[in-house]
């Protein structure tokens, strides 16, 4: 049996190495990907309801590794398809933000505590009740999760042990895919400002009315953000060097009339582009 496994795991990888080289969107592979793991799945459990193990140390091997390294492939790959059709048409910036919250999701995830601990502590003297067939016990299922299961082809915690097997799969692709991201976008950030694509083009005031503005909006970080770090990012991005803003500040809150030129110029271009798409 174990060679049986060692088989169609290998061939799930070649499949899947297979699918990688095709011209198709990433929705459409996963997609492919699943049905050959399903496929190979079938296979499996019509070869276990066949095949007599040996003594019970092999079934339990077999539902305590074998079985869980391929069902986590297909739990693995239905969760990745939900995260990529997520990320279908967003930004990358908006794509990170979501991914990271995935992260933090998976690492707060509610696990069967006893059950998790006795997995990773790599206790076994629970193996019978929990890997063979046949020795289910209701007490100990609390969700009564393993009434709706094929009896022939589960156990009490193979499934769990294929969800953790998953789960890591999951937190590596997602740490891979935050640092790609991630790079992604220092490296946009950097060419904006290093081939200073935003250039300043108004005046001095005018940028300091702006930034005076965000300040006493509270809407960045929750009007937690400091005044000398938003004129400091500003300067940076838009390759300007403001000089000091308090007394330009100073300036405009003396002025006679309109005090908020700025502000109120924007809010009457955007007006008028608005008015103008709406015709």
């Amino acid at each position: 049996m174990e060679n049986f496994v060692k088989d169609i795991k290998l061939n799930i990888d070649i499949e899947i190495q297979r699918i990688e080289q095709l011209q198709i969107n990433t929705l459409d592979k996963i997609k492919q990907k699943v049905g050959f793991i399903q496929s190979s799945l079938t296979l499996l459990k019509q070869k276990t309801s066949e095949y007599q193990f040996e003594n019970p140390q092999e079934e339990v091997l077999f539902f305590k590794v074998w079985k869980p390294q391929v069902f986590s492939l297909l739990i693995f790959h239905v969760h990745l398809y939900r995260i990529e059709k997520h990320r279908i048409g967003q930004s990358p910036a908006t794509q990170l933000k979501y991914l990271k919250a995935e992260y933090e999701n998976l690492k707060r995830k509610v696990l069967d505590n006893a059950f998790y601990n006795y997995y990773q502590a790599g206790q076994t003297d629970l193996d019978n009740l929990y890997f063979r067939r046949g020795h289910y016990d209701i007490y100990s299922d609390t969700q009564c999760d393993f009434l709706n299961k094929d009896t022939s082809f589960s156990t009490m915690h193979d499934s769990s042990v294929a969800g953790i097997l998953a789960d890591g799969h999951l937190r590596q692709y997602l740490s891979n895919e935050i640092e790609l991201l991630s790079e992604k976008l220092h490296f946009k950030l950097t060419a904006i400002i290093e081939e200073q694509l935003l250039q300043w083009t108004e005046s001095k005031v005018a940028l300091v009315e702006l930034i005076y503005a965000l300040y006493a909006s509270k809407c960045l970080n929750n009007g937690n953000s400091n005044l000398k770090d938003i004129a400091f990012c500003c300067e940076i991005l838009f390759n300007i060097e403001i000089g000091d803003f308090y007394r330009i500040f100073l300036e405009i809150r003396n002025r006679k009339k309109n005090r908020t030129l700025f502000l109120d110029k924007l809010k009457e271009k955007i007006i008028k582009m608005m008015d103008e798409l709406d015709k």
